[in-house]
């Protein structure tokens, strides 16, 4: 699979309530999880609770694989991304203590920051600062000290002016971590240790050090070419705004808590959410995907941490809480995609160079293998050839709903290009 593809997070096992019911949640829940695995789409820890009753805290295990899948509640999971919500909440914390404000610009923390006092920190938070989602060449490192993050960051452009447009930023929330780390007396660790970990007791999240034997450490796995395997050691110690690890009992509670009132005043707890009323926090890399979602409004928690990859994020999240709002789903099932003849005329006009509106340093280059297939080259080299099962719909894999759709733009009269990635739906913006 083409690495743009790739990139792009306690109580009782099962709820008895309803299990035995094929019409109730419960049961629905348990069936499209179940799918899933049997699919080998899905490996890890669910909870899904509303108005906090939990209708379905479970654990799926793909058989017939390495024992090395097999994951118990007592797994700690790498969860990468959903450590952005422990970055929110402590921004907020230091807001509580009149350390910060929100309306802070980020030169009073990094002076001679290009453009620094246009970007708030409350704009860092909700990905409005205009800063892109990576840092560029981010890739070649193997580690980075925040130090020389900030420095690399200062490098970067502006996507568009700070507080127009939402664009998720990885680099903003470095920015945040280094916010942190400056303005709490012991730093960025000891913080979140003291105000998130010890106080709501969480006692199976810290941050991960691949140095030191882990205790219950849920290794990640890849599927490639339908074959499960190993992450890289290198995937599963990258640098991240905190490499944390957890556990799906810990990260439920965490969702629970931090509304409570009883550690941060409501008030403020109510900014960890966007203007929907919903927190959503997905997190990715080789081996693991998380996923953090919570709605205010319909009282719906759903939470899954796994060490594979090959999961469909966001067709799995609008099916559970389609299901939880009683609405019609599909249960998942075998997709075999058939390969269609297209004219190789046809076929040119979706050729050229693109780049993802949602990472501008994603780019990649369509061409024309031999007048017969369209084959992608991404940025790192790696070639893959798609299938066409329309004319304007292809397919990498037969087996995956993950491929390519061009439609053509009525003002340009070129086609533009959207990719499905795990239920992704990414735009591509013609460059040449």
């Amino acid at each position: 699979m083409s690495k743009l593809l790739s990139f792009y997070f306690l109580l009782l096992s099962v709820s008895l309530f309803g299990q035995t019911d094929t019409t109730g949640i419960p049961f629905k829940l348990n069936q499209c999880f179940t799918a899933l695995t049997d699919l080998k789409n899905f490996n890890g820890n669910v909870i899904v609770s509303k108005n906090g009753k939990v209708i379905l805290n479970n654990t799926y295990v793909i058989k017939g694989q390495t024992d090395s899948l097999t994951v118990t509640k007592a797994s700690r999971f790498i969860i990468a991304s959903v450590s952005k919500v422990f970055i929110k909440y402590s921004i907020l914390k230091l807001v509580e203590s009149n350390t910060i404000t929100l309306n802070d610009k980020v030169d009073k923390f990094i002076p001679g920051f290009p453009e620094g006092n246009k970007i708030t920190v409350e704009y860092l938070m909700h990905h409005q600062s205009g800063l892109p989602r990576e840092l560029a060449n981010y890739e070649s490192y193997d580690s980075l000290s925040l130090a020389k993050i900030v420095e690399l960051a200062k490098a970067e452009k502006l996507q568009f002016e700070p507080g127009t447009k939402t664009l998720y930023s990885n680099v903003g929330y470095f920015l945040l971590h280094y916010i942190i780390d400056k303005a709490s007396p012991k730093g960025y660790i000891e913080f979140i240790q003291k105000n998130i970990f010890d106080k709501m007791r969480l006692k199976h999240t810290s941050e991960f050090n691949a140095t030191q034997t882990v205790i219950d450490f849920a290794y990640g796995f890849n599927n490639e070419e339908g074959k499960i395997v190993p992450s890289s050691k290198k995937s599963v110690n990258r640098f991240e705004t905190g490499n944390y690890l957890s556990t799906i009992g810990d990260l439920y509670s965490f969702s629970n808590q931090f509304m409570s009132g009883n550690y941060l005043k409501k008030s403020l707890a109510i900014k960890m959410f966007n203007q929907d009323s919903t927190l959503v926090q997905a997190g990715g890399r080789p081996g693991y995907r998380s996923y953090l979602y919570k709605n205010l409004k319909t009282g719906v928690t759903f939470i899954f941490t796994a060490n594979y990859t090959d999961i469909p994020i966001m067709e799995l999240t609008g099916d559970i809480i389609s299901i939880v709002a009683g609405k019609p789903y599909t249960v998942p099932h075998k997709i075999n995609r058939k390969e269609i003849p297209v004219p190789a005329e046809t076929l040119l006009k979706y050729t050229g160079k693109f780049a993802l509106e949602a990472d501008y340093t994603q780019t990649f280059s369509i061409t024309l293998e031999k007048n017969k297939r369209l084959a992608i080259t991404d940025k790192y080299g790696e070639v893959t050839e798609i299938a066409p099962d329309s004319e304007t719909t292809f397919f990498f894999d037969p087996a995956s709903k993950d491929g390519y759709l061009f439609t053509l733009n009525a003002q340009t009269r070129t086609y533009d290009l959207t990719i499905i990635s795990t239920g992704l739906v990414l735009k591509a913006k013609r460059i040449e």
